[in-house]
């Protein structure tokens, strides 16, 4: 897995793109979410499917409800079967970096519609939900 591009750095574009299909770049917003636009959203209805990163002992410790839990290690391959592409997905972890990488993972196989929690679930915790177990 590649790290984002540098400024100077992108020689890899689009001759790397894994879609079936040209991406339309302009449906891509920024990389992350804040949680308290995240609750906002969910607070909404929006239908945003949300995707914990993280491994299974820490999603035994606290979790967003109704998460799926697709471990960072098991994206790239569960993706297809467990995620439509046309759906907005954000994903999370402990700090917001696996959640970071996983969407340059869900990127690369052509979804669109990706965002890490800014922060992950610790401040998620901080800002939203006190009452979430912090580890």
């Amino acid at each position: 897995m590649r790290g984002a591009p540098s400024d100077s750095n992108w020689s890899w574009w689009p001759s790397d793109w894994k879609g079936t299909e040209r991406l339309n770049t302009d449906k891509v917003d920024a990389w992350e979410i804040t949680p308290l636009e995240l609750r906002r959203r969910l607070d909404l209805g929006d239908p945003i499917v949300l995707v914990d990163v993280r491994e299974p002992w820490e999603a035994n410790i606290a979790s967003l409800p109704g998460a799926l839990h697709i471990p960072l290690s098991e994206l790239e391959y569960r993706a297809e079967e467990d995620l439509d592409p046309q759906d907005e997905i954000v994903l999370y972890c402990h700090h917001g970096i696996r959640s970071m990488d996983a969407a340059m993972v869900l990127w690369d196989l052509g979804y669109e519609q990706v965002k890490s929690l800014a922060g992950g679930l610790d401040r998620w915790a901080v800002q939203v939900d006190p009452s979430l177990p912090r580890y």
